[in-house]
């Protein structure tokens, strides 16, 4: 079963091999939680839409074409779910602190960086943060897709269900909100160039 893409495996789930589906959850159950936990910045709520997006993948696994690639279905099914839940709660959710949030993404640090590295290290992380909390949700998902899941702009746009177009401007607008809220930390340390 490794050695078949998604789309062949989710043929195979159609076609009744429940074993593919087990690689198709080795594969993407990661991918989709990470997703989501960055949107929902929530560790149960993450889980729980992981296990519905699954869920859904099984009760629509008749209904797949494979026309294009399956990590944008899956995505899409991703994003509908989180997007119908954050309409019910009708709240935003903060990005964790760094402070003893239970909920917080374990970070592991090198052993190699000297002491002023580390301390400049955990106030950039902390300040990269708190800019991108302040992203409005749809510029945070678009960037979310394509710096951390590697996804190309034709599969954002089919999963947010928006244009190439809208997509290009969500994350080339996410990415200069954030230069320009991390330039001034930047100049004020002497780091690297935005």
């Amino acid at each position: 079963m490794q050695n078949l893409n998604d789309n062949e495996l989710m043929l195979k789930y159609q076609q009744g091999e429940y074993r593919a589906m087990d690689e198709l959850l080795r594969r993407y159950k990661n991918p989709v939680y990470r997703f989501v936990f960055r949107l929902s910045l929530n560790m149960a709520e993450a889980q729980d839409i992981t296990q519905e997006v699954f869920l859904r993948v099984h009760k629509n696994r008749m209904s797949y074409q494979p026309s294009g690639k399956f990590s944008t279905w899956i995505f899409s099914i991703a994003h509908n779910v989180f997007i119908s839940r954050w309409r019910r709660q009708r709240r935003f959710l903060p990005w964790p602190t760094k402070n003893k949030d239970s909920e917080e993404l374990a970070e592991f640090a090198s052993p190699d960086p000297s002491p002023d590295e580390t301390v400049y290290t955990d106030e950039l992380s902390g300040i990269v943060r708190d800019c991108v909390k302040t992203l409005p949700l749809l510029q945070r998902e678009a960037l979310f897709l394509r710096e951390f899941e590697k996804l190309d702009y034709d599969e954002i746009a089919r999963i947010l269900k928006k244009s190439l177009g809208t997509v290009k401007t969500l994350i080339h607008r996410a990415r200069l909100n954030l230069k320009e809220k991390l330039l001034p930390f930047i100049k004020e340390t002497g780091g690297c160039n935005v």
